[in-house]
């Protein structure tokens, strides 16, 4: 099933895949338009500006063209007409870079043979250009002849170049030479070089700017991308699904792991091994003895002294009347909580019956056993308890040494805490024993 899905889900993005390039290819095309109807403003200029230059240049509009008329005259060593369309004032501009080639429908007429057209595009960049100054938007440039292309003469943006007296005069680093189209401000068409005197007339029916909406090299990037996404999602899903099936078998063998030994074992024999109490969670007495017996068998590092600390929740039962015995386990659960969090993990902790807790701390005299008790009972006269509790404990402190009997240093516990209760609960009381023991009897 996992698999049949698989490769359905891989046709369909092969599919997908294909109808994508195909229409980035064939399709997903932007195109602009200029010409008469465009809302450029169109200016002639000449070179009546420059010393010696007597050209003069007009604006006409015929036809739904839109054109130059031109008397060049000699006098100006660089003569020339120039019919100039503004897309915006600098510092601003259109982005033309996102077009990949342009299509001209341009005439051009004049005494020479061959009458060739320059076409300007200038461009603005604050690394070389400043507002207000002409001369320094970088001028990208294409020459060619009207006359052989009277279908049009569509060019790639790429075959333009950067005139290169505006680069004499501007020398800037190499990756600012290169043409530039991201800010154009203007678009012209200037009669060509080396141009006789005499009537010259430009005239521009048409310019189509075309590209993809997506480059083809980002496309495709893109499709890359998607396919590793692709590849990567599948990869968590299918490592999602082998995780969830390794816990479904897991838990099936949990089950008949539990089955076998429900068979085998009585409820009884069951509640006697278990070692920690159900309700807390914590150790039972008989978890707490395993434990105990354990560490002092093995001699894990300093043993002794060892102090055990009772707790008493205060005024349980009155908990149980008043608030229900659901709140009171939730009391006993919420203990049991606040110590764990507040001990360090090798101390044991245990479930002593009913409300009663034993702490066992390992090489810790009682002295700092009772600060530690002590610290335990602010944290839980100052904790947040159901329904506004406010829940208080009873403390007692006494020592466990190396040979003595652990009854012993748990009556002594108990004694230290019924005393607590007597003077008032919510307080540490503590009871030592002064005999001397023996280091070398075992425990």
């Amino acid at each position: 099933m996992h698999a049949r899905v698989l490769r359905r889900l891989l046709i369909i993005l092969l599919a997908l895949t294909g109808i994508a390039l195909l229409w980035n290819q064939f399709g997903m095309t932007s195109t602009m338009v200029i010409d008469a109807r465009s809302p450029y403003a169109a200016e002639a200029l000449d070179d009546r500006a420059n010393d010696g230059g007597r050209s003069v240049a007009t604006v006409t509009r015929t036809g739904g063209s839109l054109g130059m008329d031109c008397e060049l005259r000699p006098g100006y060593e660089w003569a020339f007409c120039e019919l100039r369309l503004e897309f915006a004032k600098a510092p601003h501009g259109i982005d033309l870079s996102r077009y990949d080639s342009m299509r001209l429908w341009v005439t051009a007429t004049g005494p020479e043979a061959q009458q060739r057209v320059r076409i300007y595009v200038r461009n603005f960049d604050p690394a070389y250009s400043k507002v207000g100054v002409a001369e320094s938007e970088k001028v990208d440039q294409l020459i060619y002849e009207p006359s052989a292309y009277p279908q049009g003469y569509e060019v790639p943006l790429s075959r333009f170049t950067v005139s290169q007296w505006w680069i004499d005069e501007h020398p800037m680093t190499l990756d600012l030479e290169a043409p530039d189209f991201r800010n154009a401000t203007q678009i012209a068409f200037s009669t060509g070089p080396k141009v006789e005197p005499g009537p010259h007339t430009i005239r521009v029916q048409r310019i189509e700017l075309t590209g993809k909406l997506i480059s083809t090299a980002t496309f495709r990037l893109g499709i890359i991308v998607v396919w590793m996404l692709s590849v990567f999602g599948y990869l968590v899903v299918d490592s999602l699904l082998k995780r969830n099936q390794l816990r479904l078998s897991a838990a099936s063998q949990n089950s008949l792991q539990r089955l076998n030994e429900s068979l085998r074992l009585e409820t009884r024999s069951l509640a006697e091994i278990a070692r920690t109490d159900p309700l807390t969670g914590a150790l039972n007495r008989k978890g707490l003895a395993d434990e105990l017996m354990r560490i002092v068998r093995l001699g894990e590092g300093q043993t002794f002294p060892m102090t055990l600390v009772f707790i008493d929740i205060d005024h349980f039962k009155r908990i149980n009347d008043t608030r229900g015995h659901d709140t009171g386990d939730q009391v006993i659960r919420g203990l049991a909580q606040l110590v764990r969090s507040a001990v360090q993990r090798d101390d044991l902790f245990a479930r002593w019956g009913g409300e009663e807790f034993l702490l066992v701390f390992r090489d810790t005299p009682g002295a700092k056993g009772r600060v530690i008790a002590e610290r335990l009972r602010e944290r839980i006269a100052t904790a947040t308890w159901p329904g506004d509790l406010r829940v208080t404990c009873s403390f007692g402190v006494s020592e466990w040494h190396r040979g003595e009997d652990l009854n012993d240093g748990i009556k002594r516990a108990d004694e230290a805490m019924y005393r607590a209760k007597q003077e008032g609960r919510d307080r540490v009381e503590i009871e030592l024993d002064t005999r001397p023991t023996p280091e070398s009897q075992p425990a």
